[in-house]
């Protein structure tokens, strides 16, 4: 890990993040670990339903209940200090944004929820995290930063961005849960009252349990089914990253980033569908719900199309950085000269990372690569 932070407290966060994808009680105490390992004196987690405005969650930590009461009055002033509902909107997301950084001081300081109540507080500073935005929702996490922490630098940012997949994962797959807390004793059935399909599986992707609506997908007989008591997915890059998620939530959760995170299934004339894989043992709350399964899949509809589809592919095949910037020249239509020219690197260097990728993601032509990497631009459908 390239950023100051011990690797057992980076787990220690991700996995109480985690938990919060089944227990959503769980949040506080996440939201704490979180900004007490980032370096931030508060944290607002809030989550709001699309086109209706139901808040779908709201979390804070750190905040003293006199001034979380006064919160709301400040709507507008929040939007202003950030530039306006134009300039949030154009902000990228899963991307940290600290707020000195993106607009001068000069024309905020005179904001009114700036001084009625950051200033009291010794706030100087703040970052703010999209998690969520689609047609569904729209979600956010805010970090105060303390005038005795100093300045927010760039080891918050990378540390900022260690934690943005951990997160998504987790508020990702809380919507689809759509319930408060999972018990031991409860979850089967709460499992098969969830509309989305969900799968539980040991490290050899063997079923321990499948909900009603899987076994419903199952008996339809699609890509995604259930095999001699087996998942198997027929289309061979979504089963290479489902198979890569899974034997890296099963060695380490915190390494997961964005493997396994909206994996598309789809075939010709089907509607799409996204896997997410949420890790089960690493932690004693999710560990105790079925200690057989290391791993929950769960298959929802999309929920946005990534904006950059090979920085997504990147993600869930665990491709390094120089993979990366080839299969990037590759999906914009470059051959393997034009790649090599472009990154000033040999043709025979272009083809070994070429053929890292192929393994990678199980497929054999740049063309199936460029297939791969459309599949991640589907249109929404709900």
């Amino acid at each position: 890990m390239a950023v100051s932070l011990a690797p057992e407290i980076f787990s220690e966060v991700v996995g109480a993040i985690y938990d919060c994808a089944i227990d959503r009680e769980a949040w506080p105490n996440a939201l704490t670990r979180l900004r007490e390992a980032m370096g931030f004196h508060n944290a607002a987690l809030a989550l709001q339903a699309l086109p209706s405005g139901e808040v779908l969650l709201n979390v804070t930590s750190g905040i003293p209940a006199d001034y979380l009461a006064r919160m709301p009055h400040y709507g507008a002033d929040v939007v202003e200090q950030w530039g306006g509902v134009e300039a949030m909107r154009s902000y990228p997301l899963y991307e940290p944004l600290v707020l000195s950084w993106i607009r001068e001081r000069s024309l905020w300081e005179g904001n009114r929820y700036y001084n009625e109540w950051g200033l009291p507080q010794g706030l100087v500073d703040g970052m703010g995290i999209g998690v969520a935005r689609d047609p569904a929702s729209v979600g956010s996490l805010g970090l105060g930063r303390h005038r005795d922490a100093g300045p927010i630098t760039e080891r918050e940012v990378e540390l900022a961005r260690l934690f943005i997949p951990h997160l998504q994962r987790a508020v990702t797959i809380s919507r689809i849960l759509d319930i408060k807390t999972v018990s031991v004793v409860t979850l089967e059935t709460v499992l098969d009252t969830v509309a989305a399909a969900v799968i539980l599986v040991d490290a050899n992707l063997a079923i321990v349990h499948a909900n009603r609506a899987a076994l419903k997908l199952f008996a339809a007989g699609g890509p995604i089914a259930s095999v001699s008591g087996r998942l198997q997915v027929s289309v061979p890059a979504a089963a290479a990253a489902l198979r890569l998620a899974v034997a890296q939530a099963v060695a380490d959760e915190a390494a997961l980033d964005g493997k396994g995170l909206g994996i598309p299934l789809s075939r010709d004339g089907e509607k799409p569908r996204l896997l997410y894989v949420l890790p089960l043992g690493h932690s004693e709350l999710r560990a105790s719900l079925v200690p057989r399964a290391v791993a929950a899949i769960f298959v929802a509809p999309p929920f946005s199309p990534p904006a950059k589809p090979h920085a997504a592919l990147a993600a869930l095949f665990g491709l390094s950085g120089a993979e990366s910037a080839v299969l990037g020249c590759i999906v914009a239509g470059r051959s393997v000269k034009e790649t090599a020219e472009s990154l000033g690197i040999e043709i025979s260097t272009v083809k070994t990372h070429l053929h890292r990728i192929f393994q990678k993601t199980d497929t054999r032509r740049q063309a199936e690569l460029v297939s791969l990497a459309a599949s991640y631009a589907l249109p929404i459908e709900e």
